[in-house]
Order: structure tokens, then sequence, then C-alpha cells
């Protein structure tokens, strides 16, 4: 599928990832959730977190060297502060679209919440690496990725963050960005007592 007033329409990746962005109109203007996955979101407590000095902040943990835009969510008593380079966030401000700026962390959060899991952890497996999200009492103790290798590794990584944060009873979530990974899962409930695949 090919929209022709946008440039890279033949690019097999946008049209695999974005699939309802080539469903639209080309005349229609609707808001477009954009979920931010590219760098795991910095936490500021909101006792000092000042909009005013966002890039500084993000400047201690990241290369801003193409910085384009940055953005913050309410994650507890925290900001989620991320941003996009200028290459990406020019790319979806000449979309014919209202984006809509949201981090994955941010979702993954949320979704916890509604559950009703404040004491859980969620891992979030791609293809080359993995997101910890940890809450205790109904805040994140932890929001983390880490380079994907070993089931093994990602187990020991799950197991560690359970019990530094007195979680060992309570549930592990995962989810998964590509196919299911029978053999992680196996794993994982070897090790864990509650474990519910999302």
């Amino acid at each position: 599928m090919v929209r022709e007033d946008y440039p890279a329409g033949e690019n097999a990746l946008l049209s695999t990832k974005a699939p309802e962005f080539f469903k639209l109109d080309n005349g229609e203007m609707q808001t477009i959730d954009i979920i931010v996955g590219t760098h795991v979101p910095m936490l500021v407590p909101d006792v000092i977190f000042d909009e005013a000095k966002a890039k500084d902040y993000l400047n201690m943990q990241f290369d801003l060297t193409h910085y384009g835009q940055h953005f913050s969510d309410q994650l507890g008593q925290y900001r989620s502060l991320y941003f996009l380079t200028q290459n990406e966030y020019s790319t979806i401000s000449s979309l014919n679209c209202i984006p809509q700026y949201v981090s994955e962390g941010t979702i993954l959060y949320r979704y916890l919440m509604d559950l009703g899991k404040p004491e859980s952890l969620l891992i979030s497996v791609n293809d080359s690496f993995v997101d910890f999200i940890a809450l205790h009492g109904g805040a994140p103790s932890l929001v983390n990725r880490t380079t994907r290798t070993e089931n093994v590794d990602i187990l020991y990584y799950s197991l560690n963050c359970m019990q530094q944060f007195a979680l060992m009873e309570s549930t592990l979530f995962v989810h998964y960005f590509s196919k299911n990974n029978k053999k992680l899962n196996d794993l994982l409930g070897q090790y864990h007592k509650n474990v519910v695949i999302l």
C-alpha cells in the first residue's frame, strides 16, 4: 500500500510498522498516537522537575547531538522524560496528521495500574533489547533497558528485580513485540510463581 503524498510511502518498514497511517485518505486530518520507544525514558521526580530544564536533564543521560524535541508524561510521582531526534520529529511533523506523543513505558505503566497490579514486574521483549518496569506500591521503582542477550540473562535480571524490590510473590508480565518466545516463557515459568504472557 502506497500513499501518493508521502515520499517514503514505498518503504516496506514504514508500511509494516504503521499500516493505519497508509490507510488514511490523503486529505484526512486525524489525531494519531505516536508511541515513542527509541530510548528508555528518564524519570525525574515531580518535586524537582522543571520543564525549562528538560533538555539539561536529558543531556545528563543521552547524546543529544541530533536532538529534535522532548516530551514528558506523568508516571506516578515522576515525569517520564523522552525525546525524538530532529530527523524523527521533522518527519512526523510533516505528516498529514495531528501527532499525539506518548512513551511506550507510560503505556505499559498505565496498563499495570489499570489491571490493579501495583506490585508487579513487566518485561517488554524486543528483538534487540528488553525493557523492565518494576512497580512497588503503585510507584515505578525501576524503568530500565538492557541489550537483548540470552534467555538466562533475561531470567537473571527478572529475578534480580523481583528480589531487589521485594516483589517475589508478585506477577511477572511478559510483553513481546515480535513472536512469542516459548523457550523463554518456559524458563521464566520455572522460577517465577505467577507469569502472565501478554
